[in-house]
């Protein structure tokens, strides 16, 4: 019955769900996980990894492989920036415990974290592809939780902390991710070629530990303000702010 993108705790994923596969019985486990042996046995793939999944999931995945003599997975690619630091919690736990690395994808939460949408305007790039032919300017309603008021004001310090070391936004967010222990990859989308020099780039650079704290403090402020812990429409209209 999961996942069900935005909440940050499983009693609003459970409220929120309209529909659902299954209730996450051992059986259901058992069923993919004779299908994955289908797949290794055969010699189509080699490894496989799971995708928007919880620790709960992770661990039930894994005890079921061992149960069946099945090769456990190998990843888990979930939503991750910092903006979205939740994994770190029990979903990385679980993934220590059973030798699994993170492939996190939204390590730019949407765009939010290129600075792209800042006030500031300095990182929009019109002449590489205009604003108004991005993402949340076309479809706003898709994944909006990026664009929660919160993450906006997330984004714009961690812009102005990549600014005072001589980074891009995209560049600040992406070798962070990459900089972390337990990712494996790091997970990118472009549309241009600029953008593709841009990421490729973050990956040669070493954060240095002054840089990494102040990205933690940042992050103490704002703690995974793309997800909201009780209500959605509270999290979109932030109403705190206006007071």
């Amino acid at each position: 019955d999961i996942p069900l993108f935005g909440p940050a705790s499983y009693q609003n994923i459970r409220n929120g769900r309209k529909t659902a596969v299954n209730k996450g019985e051992a059986e259901t486990f058992e069923e993919q996980v004779l299908s994955i042996k289908s797949l290794l046995d055969a010699g189509l793939i080699k490894y496989w990894g799971l995708s928007n999944e919880t620790a709960y999931g992770i661990t039930m995945f894994c005890i079921t492989c061992d149960r069946l003599g099945v090769a456990r997975p190998i990843s888990v690619q979930n939503d991750f920036s910092l903006n979205d630091r939740s994994f770190e919690g029990d979903t990385l736990e679980a993934c220590y415990r059973f030798n699994l690395v993170g492939l996190p994808y939204g390590n730019l939460s949407g765009g939010a974290l290129t600075g792209k949408y800042s006030k500031s305007k300095a990182y929009e790039h019109e002449s590489d592809r205009p604003l108004n032919e991005s993402r949340h300017v076309k479809t706003p309603d898709f994944q909006s939780r990026y664009m929660n008021p919160m993450a906006l004001k997330a984004s714009e310090k961690y812009s102005a902390l990549a600014k005072e070391y001589g980074l891009t936004p995209t560049e600040l967010a992406l070798a962070w991710s990459n900089a972390q222990w337990y990712n494996g990859s790091v997970i990118i989308g472009t549309t241009t070629v600029r953008q593709v020099q841009e990421c490729v780039n973050a990956f040669k650079i070493t954060l240095p530990d002054e840089l990494l704290r102040k990205i933690d403090e940042i992050h103490e402020e704002f703690r995974n303000p793309t997800a909201y812990y009780a209500d959605s429409k509270m999290a979109k209209n932030a109403s705190w702010l206006k007071e």
